[in-house]
């Protein structure tokens, strides 16, 4: 059965032109196919090469602008941070201060009188010897041409830390009753400073520093 597309009967006429009839007849339909691909396969490619390159250009213009934008609020963050922290430090400076100044004692209680009084309720509890220590400059005052509209960070007084060191002996028990009995006797005795050692179980030392904050430079404590 002959083919209904058979190309014989082309063939036929080709081969009646002569040499340059057929050059020219190739070049021509060669030509009709390139444009015929071009049109068809590289335009749309190219098209769709330009568009991607446009795309790809505006990615890199958001992600540029995205990550400026994220520095900038880092760096908003970053300040907001610091000045909470800051404030957080001011309040917990005021709220120390507020608590020293209402520790200050007006009428110096004698500390060494104190000591000695509360170990007479505790007779498993001897002292073994107790100084009194030279006066430290807690807080000093602040100058007189300050910023009253600065927030106050420290006294407009000067305010001194009398103490005596004291070394206690008994049992570890009885130790720790005394430093409670001792704490709660005086709202305005601090102490600070403790170390404990072992003698011979179940004999205990224990060594510290007890304390009074006063406006005075100079008071008798014991």
């Amino acid at each position: 059965m002959a083919s209904i597309f058979s190309i014989d009967p082309l063939r036929i006429k080709f081969d009646a032109l002569n040499a340059r009839e057929q050059l020219l007849l190739v070049l021509v339909v060669g030509v009709g196919i390139y444009s015929f691909f071009e049109s068809t396969v590289l335009l749309p490619q190219h098209g769709r090469g330009v568009s991607l390159q446009a795309a790809h250009a505006l990615a890199q213009t958001q992600a540029i602008a995205l990550r400026t934008e994220i520095s900038a609020v880092g760096h908003s963050d970053g300040v907001l941070r610091q000045a909470q922290a800051d404030n957080a430090l001011l309040k917990q400076k005021t709220a120390m201060l507020s608590a020293v100044l209402g520790s200050i004692h007006g009428n110096a209680p004698q500390l060494g009188d104190l000591v000695r009084s509360v170990l007479k309720d505790d007779p498993h509890v001897s002292l073994d010897f107790i100084k009194t220590l030279p006066v430290k400059t807690l807080m000093a005052a602040t100058p007189s041409k300050r910023d009253r509209t600065a927030p106050a960070t420290s006294p407009d007084i000067t305010i001194y830390k009398h103490g005596l060191e004291l070394e206690i002996h008994g049992n570890y028990l009885d130790l720790l009753a005394y430093l409670n009995r001792l704490e709660a006797s005086t709202h305005h005795v601090f102490w600070s400073d403790v170390t404990v050692r072992t003698d011979s179980y179940p004999r205990t030392s224990l060594r510290m520093t007890i304390f009074i904050l006063s406006e005075q430079a100079v008071l008798k404590i014991s």
